[in-house]
């Protein structure tokens, strides 16, 4: 899959643009703040109508588009194409969506916050292994939605029960579908997460070959079971027994708002150990994993969307990051100017929210 031609007015920065990306690997190089990111944005905003940069689509306005955005391009997998218009209108505080979207169109997104993977909390990892799960199972969404509305409503029970003798009879019914939501969770999780591991040594192979094994696991709160019913039970015995910590802390302490995705090389902890490159790196690889396990399951490739990809990379990692990606359909990643030569690359200067082709002969790289 890959995007033909876009079409930008009122993105960010851009007041107008038209581009149209090599189906294979794409170098974005320029200074900083000139466009390349917000570039990257508009292409992932176009196929799946979000941003990953920010949850608010408000901030993706441009100062002087007049509370009004478009984009436009065509998204092309094999002999089918598809064209896709959309437009961001605000209203108020708000924003109105105007357009359909792709339903095939796939993105997957690369940026420095995903180093938070690794070093930041247990949630970023918890919300990455659901986004995984949500593609392959859509279902998965609205359980975990489900599971957090009934999380909310026991938490503010256990604030109200705390001093009352009757506590556990109320609170049972809840831990009942708690228990019962968050076994379908964990053992989701545990499904996606058998084929995200091989997925990612296999990636890890090819970009650190040199490097210790990768290992993902599942870190629970509560052991789970071989079976979704059995898991369910042990849930629901675990959340009696902390009923009387969960009343004092006003918390529910165990299920799968409180699991982690453990990052191992060798015998290391990734999520403590690992330099900055090797963070970088091994990030890098939880999303192409993601990529590829959706397009074995699906069969349909995403467009990989990597901002400042190659930064904290020595010069060998480099080469076999872009050996990799080039293997992989469209690939958009940006980086500075400056460095060794982009060979297999085309490449496009951006700078004061214009983009324009470039001679690779001419170009010094994105070190």
């Amino acid at each position: 899959m890959h995007v033909r031609w876009l079409e930008v007015a009122g993105f960010r920065n851009y007041l107008s643009l038209s581009f149209a990306p090599d189906p294979g690997l794409n170098a974005l190089l320029g200074p900083n703040g000139h466009g390349k990111t917000s570039l990257l944005e508009a292409l992932h905003v176009l196929l799946t109508g979000r941003s990953f940069r920010t949850p608010r689509l408000a901030d993706c306005l441009g100062w002087d588009a007049g509370g009004r955005t478009r984009l436009a391009g065509e998204v092309v997998e094999g002999v089918q194409g598809r064209t896709v218009r959309l437009a961001f209108v605000a209203r108020g505080s708000t924003v109105d969506v105007q357009g359909e979207l792709c339903p095939w169109a796939r993105a997957v997104s690369f940026q420095a916050a995903d180093l938070g993977l690794l070093t930041g909390e247990p949630r970023g990892r918890r919300a990455y292994l659901d986004g995984v799960v949500t593609r392959l199972i859509p279902a998965h969404a609205a359980t975990c939605r489900r599971y957090r509305l009934v999380l909310l409503q026991r938490s503010r029970l256990l604030g109200d029960l705390a001093s009352r003798p009757d506590a556990g009879r109320l609170l049972e019914p809840w831990d009942e579908q708690l228990a019962a939501l968050g076994s379908e969770i964990v053992h989701r999780r545990l499904e996606v997460l058998g084929v995200l591991a091989v997925e990612a040594r296999k990636i890890r192979e090819a970009l650190m070959p040199d490097g210790g094994a990768l290992e993902l696991r599942y870190e629970a709160s509560v052991e789970p079971e071989t079976s979704v019913h059995g898991t369910q039970a042990r849930l629901r015995a675990a959340l009696a027994a902390g009923r009387g910590r969960d009343l004092g802390r006003g918390l529910t302490l165990v299920g799968p708002h409180r699991d982690d995705l453990g990052v191992r090389v060798g015998r290391t902890d990734a999520r403590i150990a690992a330099s900055r490159g090797e963070q970088r790196l091994l990030t890098l690889t939880l999303r192409l994993a993601e990529a590829g396990v959706v397009r074995r399951r699906l069969g349909t490739a995403p467009v990989f969307l990597l901002d400042d990809l190659l930064s904290e990379l020595d010069q060998l990692a480099r080469a076999r990051v872009l050996a990799w990606l080039g293997r992989q359909g469209q690939v958009l990643f940006s980086g500075p100017d400056g460095g060794a030569a982009v060979e297999t690359a085309a490449v496009w200067q951006v700078k004061d929210a214009d983009v324009s082709a470039l001679d690779p002969s001419l170009v010094r790289g994105v070190a």
